[in-house]
């Protein structure tokens, strides 16, 4: 996602960003569906990006790839009968499929990249059909896409849904489209519609509306996300669930309480936020769109100071710090709603952006300090924890439940265990993941369909 610093310090003066389950198994496999996705991402520009059947227990899975260039999160769809192939962006912090007409003049301008990520010709698909209703999606940083809600054909590795809801985009700043999987209370649209969690579900395609993130290190190749269901092989330790936060009267975004930030070296703690200070606690959304983070300053400075050495760049709006810090054994432990804790390896946050003139890595720390003017606008504001530390974890949205669920991720694991959710959600159950063992496969699935979308790609951020 993009955002630029005056953006996002708009936005936070706003304030606006935003019971013990049975899980069943059987030896059966179901079908495994894959659902190919490359990470691509450049710092500068997408630093946030922020906008205002069968029976029921299978997985489908979605893979994502690591494309080191332009790191965003991509993903292989294709739309209309014939199918036209399209690369999108995926974004847990949106809700909208938008992709590019092929006369939107932006692909005019930069025809090599739209040739790359493609552009939709409505004239050649049979199945498509148009509304009455415009489609205007404007991010944080300026940044847009309008035109009309359409419906057609949505397909991917051998899934079909028909009469798909998305955006066609007849005029947009970026030549990417996004493929937004969030809550339909977040979707543009005057009237909320059935997104790709709704139709997966409505479909038959899975039980339950939630889905599990696994971004993988930062240098991995591929990662995962599985909707309807778990993979054991991709974490360690238990799950721990916690309530998101409302925004208002509804649930829009994965809002949660962070109440605690520590960072750990060794035997050394250094508290940077601590939950015995009264309205210490700061709202954040756990975002895959977004590439770093976004916190309070006093936050990132601390965290800086901890780590001993730093300077703040303007013209990133980043601390940079020397690349020998991607190779530390530090983390900054986070504590969300004061149950649930994930340790974010520095090696993870600390990210290459740029080489210099003599041909030098420059390195970052993936966090953009905001100032805050009071106490007060820093309690309500929302904050955003991107792919900088996400990576570190295991992340099951729930929608349903309005729940999400955090266990420590499992590097370059080379073992799939999946178990399907059904509607009370998600158990504690520990994980086995293992990066040293041999490839193996033990599909555990109730009597339902689960969507697993495996193989999510980390972003590498070079320009």
């Amino acid at each position: 996602m993009k955002f630029s610093t005056v953006c996002t310090l708009a936005l936070l003066a706003s304030g606006s960003v935003l019971g013990s389950p049975i899980i069943e198994h059987r030896s059966t496999t179901p079908g495994v569906v894959h659902f190919p996705i490359e990470a691509r991402s450049k710092p500068k520009e997408r630093l946030a990006r922020r906008l205002r059947g069968r029976d029921s227990n299978s997985t489908v899975a979605m893979t994502l790839n690591n494309d080191i260039s332009d790191g965003a999160y991509l993903t292989n769809i294709t739309i209309g009968t014939p199918g036209q192939s399209l690369r999108v962006q995926l974004d847990t912090g949106s809700s909208d499929l938008w992709v590019q007409s092929s006369d939107n003049p932006t692909c005019q301008i930069s025809p090599d990249f739209c040739a790359t990520t493609g552009t939709f010709d409505e004239i050649s698909s049979s199945t498509f059909t148009s509304t009455s209703e415009d489609f205007t999606i404007t991010y944080a940083d300026a940044t847009y896409a309008d035109g009309v809600y359409v419906k057609d054909t949505l397909s991917f590795t051998g899934i079909s849904i028909e009469k798909f809801t998305f955006g066609l985009a007849t005029n947009s700043s970026s030549g990417l489209g996004v493929f937004g999987i969030g809550f339909d209370t977040n979707e543009v649209a005057t009237t909320t519609y059935q997104n790709l969690p709704d139709m997966l579900v409505s479909n038959g395609l899975i039980g339950v509306k939630a889905y599990s993130l696994w971004l993988n290190d930062i240098d991995a190749s591929t990662g995962s996300v599985l909707y309807g269901g778990i993979d054991l092989g991709k974490f360690t330790g238990s799950l721990a669930t916690v309530n998101m936060l409302p925004t208002g009267s509804i649930y829009s975004q994965f809002l949660l309480s962070l109440t605690d930030v520590a960072y750990v070296s060794g035997s050394s703690s250094t508290t940077i936020l601590s939950s015995s200070q009264a309205g210490s606690a700061i709202n954040v959304v756990l975002d895959s769109g977004t590439t770093y983070g976004i916190l309070p300053e006093s936050m990132v400075s601390g965290i800086v100071q901890a780590i001993g050495s730093g300077q703040y760049s303007q013209d990133y709006g980043l601390y940079i710090l020397d690349c020998s810090l991607q190779s530390s054994s530090a983390t900054v432990n986070l504590t969300f709603n004061n149950a649930a804790t994930l340790a974010v390896g520095l090696n993870q946050l600390v990210v290459p952006i740029e080489y210099n003139s003599q041909g030098s890595t420059v390195c970052a720390l993936g966090v953009q300090p905001i100032s805050s003017s009071s106490t007060d606008a820093r309690q309500s504001a929302t904050y955003l924890l991107g792919d900088a530390f996400l990576r570190s974890g295991y992340i099951v949205y729930d929608l349903d439940n309005k729940e999400i669920s955090i266990a420590q991720a499992v590097f370059n694991s080379d073992t799939t265990d999946i178990v399907v959710l059904n509607s009370t959600g998600v158990t504690g159950e520990s994980g086995r993941g293992s990066s040293k063992t041999s490839a193996a496969l033990a599909l555990r699935i109730p009597g339902y369909s689960v969507v697993v979308c495996v193989a999510l790609v980390a972003g590498v951020f070079l320009l």
